[in-house]
């Protein structure tokens, strides 16, 4: 007899008897769904079965009619909190006098329509447990649960279950398997459970490889490195990471070099929210985000008194902040009792490395220390970013706990779309499901490059399938682009900032309408061969009019006018106030004369519309900055200046033309006088991004019909994005903000699909799912 068959049951042997068989789809595996729905059911005495497979979890139930309408009346209060069905179906079947129920296996395969499980940041009752001597996983690296694990960089195949992950290769002790099987402990049917009798283990080596010491010595040993100012090499969850003491300027700057990151921010790690607090101004929006179980490194508003090294953030208002993603990375917190740098360990540019024979020798030379361990990477991630805009969340980067992405739009052909050369990533529906695959990186260098087309063909193989169309930008220097046109299927091109608006109209729901967008970022290959930038586009979901742009300008030197600032600044006040004001602009910086020159050749300085490159030379003329260390950093500083008290506005009015131009010409007229005026940074930063914001609320109201979406990298200005949304609030008219598809080039590729996948339905609308 079930030992969990309920009193009313076996009180009442007659009654009537049925069984259903139920099929969810959506977030249900990686998420203690089945062994919470075991519980529910063996807590009635039903008697059934439950198992991943590729379409989902397929759940069947027998028993007492009234006992099994029960069990569908509250399974949802028994789900975990995270499981989401988007879809369910449900069917009655034949009893089979089934006496128990259990979990299942499946080797069931075909093109998979559910969600891959992502990776799970260490829960508390993890971390309470890690830290309880009397606990029998006390210490242990590498405890999880249900609720928490590494779980998309694991997977080798699906469905979801140890086997098919990289933690078959560690056969469970007799304590886990006693643990695995009961219904009662908290790790019933944990497919990563493990213990330091049966699981993965870690070690130290120095920078020569050579092993020093083992299990919780070398953890010690690794916080010993770090109070010393040392950096350490760390195998996490997704890479191996460089990690240093985050108060240090001496230990930042060696890891900076190390990185030949001379500028970029750097994320901190920390081992609490309470301790996140005492570095930066939280809301409740970013708490949330903070302790997620995605565990993403959150752009936050920075306390001048924390203590941190001022090369992490030089100049910024704001650091990026996480809590602990792994035990591994809590162990070593609580050992050091200070925040930690947290970051990829490879030269900037190149790929995370998650194999050791991955990492550069010069690498491997230039940390003090090595924490290895053996349990298996599948698939190599980076941390995800995100950034809190006018009250929702915005992805930066979209990786570890936040990829593979679903997205809401589906077909019945196989497409792959290749996404952009910056940020990339790639989308692909493979006949049953559409996903927004996690962040690649800048494919600039071979081994980018190399690893893009490895985790393409990668996701493939999880995901069951081959193409039958690509889509890809419209850029012939693009990576993806020229991949693309060699491998010989159909192929799709679309323009760069029509992608930027589909993946927002996708990210609102909004692909059975038509739309204003605003496409806002520093480069995109345009139609008429100049690089835009600065957009305005009425679109559908299958095409697009450009009704509008930022007023040209040219950009002398091409890319080296992206790296030195100065020159655009010479060119803007050119056309603003005239060749004579430019040579004086000169005198700060260069001689202005040969670059004015220049500037007049179509071939040396091509023309662009970007109101990214906009923003580099308005930095320029506010801030002095006549370099840039990093794509965006003269945004980001311009952004972090803006002294929020300043109400007032610089002009940008819009003429009317062919295409009606936003003329920023007043603009910088007007920071011209000021910088004369000796107005303060702060203000004229404020100024002018109010002004911007204004200006594109004014060109919406031409379109007040329509709703209006944002698409682009300049939309990680939160500044612009809130002035963006009050000016929106006020007209009234519909704003869509960025969302959880990034807003910049990492979301191209959803909005590709979108484009290739609305084109075949032969319709100007599609219906998100």
């Amino acid at each position: 007899m079930n030992p969990f068959m309920n009193r009313q049951a076996i009180s009442n042997p007659e009654a009537t008897q049925v069984a259903v068989q139920f099929l969810w789809n959506g977030r249900v595996q990686g998420i203690g769904l089945r062994p919470a729905v075991a519980c529910w059911a063996r807590e009635l005495g039903l008697a059934g079965s439950i198992c991943n497979t590729s379409a989902g979890v397929q759940l069947r139930v027998e028993g007492p009619a009234q006992l099994v309408a029960r069990f569908e009346e509250e399974l949802e209060s028994h789900l975990p909190t995270e499981a989401v069905l988007e879809t369910r179906e449900r069917q009655p079947i034949e009893c089979e006098a089934l006496r128990s129920f259990e979990i299942l296996e499946s080797d069931e395969d075909g093109p998979l329509r559910t969600e891959v499980p992502r990776d799970r940041a260490v829960c508390p009752a993890c971390l309470e447990e890690l830290t309880d001597p009397a606990d029998r996983r006390f210490q242990y690296p590498f405890i999880s649960c249900t609720d928490c694990g590494p779980r998309y960089s694991l997977i080798r195949s699906m469905p979801y279950e140890r086997r098919q992950t990289g933690m078959a290769e560690f056969g469970m002790c007799a304590e886990c398997a006693a643990e695995y099987e009961s219904a009662a402990d908290r790790r019933f049917h944990a497919q990563t459970i493990a213990c330091s009798e049966c699981g993965p283990r870690v070690w130290c080596t120095d920078s020569r490889g050579r092993e020093i010491v083992v299990d919780q010595a070398a953890i010690q040993a690794a916080a010993q490195a770090l109070k010393q100012g040392q950096i350490v090499g760390l195998r996490g969850l997704g890479g191996y990471q460089f990690l240093a003491d985050a108060r240090s300027d001496a230990a930042v700057q060696k890891l900076r070099e190390l990185k030949q990151r001379p500028a970029k921010p750097l994320a901190v790690m920390v081992s609490s929210l309470a301790e996140a607090r005492t570095l930066a101004i939280l809301n409740d929006t970013e708490e949330q985000e903070l302790c997620s179980p995605a565990a993403p490194i959150v752009l936050l508003r920075a306390r001048r008194d924390a203590g941190l090294s001022c090369d992490l953030n030089s100049g910024l208002q704001t650091v990026g902040v996480m809590l602990p993603t792994t035990p591994l990375h809590a162990l070593l917190l609580n050992a050091c009792e200070f925040p930690l740098v947290v970051t990829s360990a490879n030269r900037e540019g190149e790929p995370i490395a998650c194999q050791a024979d991955q990492i550069d020798a010069g690498l491997r030379a230039g940390a003090d220390l090595w924490l290895e361990h053996d349990r298996p990477i599948e698939r190599p991630i980076d941390d995800s970013v995100v950034r809190v805009m006018a009250g929702q969340s915005v992805t930066i980067r979209l990786a570890r706990g936040l990829a593979p992405l679903p997205l809401p739009i589906a077909f019945d052909e196989p497409l792959i779309a290749t996404g952009g050369q910056q940020k990339s990533a790639f989308a692909f529906c493979n006949g049953k499901q559409s996903v927004l695959g996690p962040h690649m990186g800048e494919l600039e260098c071979l081994p980018a490059c190399e690893r893009y087309l490895e985790q393409l063909q990668s996701l493939q193989s999880l995901y069951d399938f081959a193409p039958a169309g690509l889509v890809c930008d419209q850029h012939p220097d693009y990576f993806t682009t020229q991949w693309a046109e060699r491998v010989g299927i159909p192929l799709e091109k679309v323009q760069h900032h029509y992608a930027h608006i589909l993946a927002g109209m996708l990210e609102q729901g909004w692909l059975d309408r038509k739309v204003l967008g605003v496409a806002l970022d520093g480069t995109g290959w345009g139609t008429d061969q100049t690089i835009w930038g600065g957009e305005f586009l009425l679109s559908t979901a299958t095409e697009y009019e450009r009704v509008g742009r930022l007023r040209p300008f040219a950009l002398p030197g091409g890319e080296q006018a992206i790296r030195e600032p100065w020159r655009i600044a010479v060119m803007l006040v050119a056309q603003s106030l005239g060749e004579q004001a430019a040579l004086m602009l000169g005198t700060e910086v260069e001689p202005a004369e040969p670059l004015l020159r220049i500037g007049k050749s179509s071939r040396l300085s091509p023309l662009t519309s970007s109101a990214g490159r906009l923003f580099d030379g308005v930095a320029m003329l506010i801030l002095g900055c006549r370099h840039s260390g990093f794509e965006g950093q003269p945004a980001m500083l311009l952004e972090a200046t803006c002294d929020y008290s300043e109400t007032g506005a610089y002009e940008m009015p819009i003429h009317e033309g062919e295409l009606r131009e936003l003329d920023w010409r007043p603009a910088v007229t007007q920071i011209w006088e000021d910088r004369r005026r000796g107005v303060s940074p702060g203000r004229m930063a404020m100024r002018f991004h109010r002004g911007l914001a204004r200006a594109i609320a004014r060109f919406g109201s031409f379109y007040s019909q329509l709703p209006v979406v944002l698409g682009g990298g300049v939309f990680q200005n939160r500044c612009l994005v809130e002035l963006l949304a009050e000016e929106f609030a006020q007209s009234g008219q519909e704003l869509g903000l960025p969302g959880r598809i990034p807003p910049n080039d990492g979301g191209l590729a959803a909005g590709q699909l979108a484009l290739a996948i609305a084109r075949r339905e032969g319709r100007d609308t599609i219906r998100c799912v």
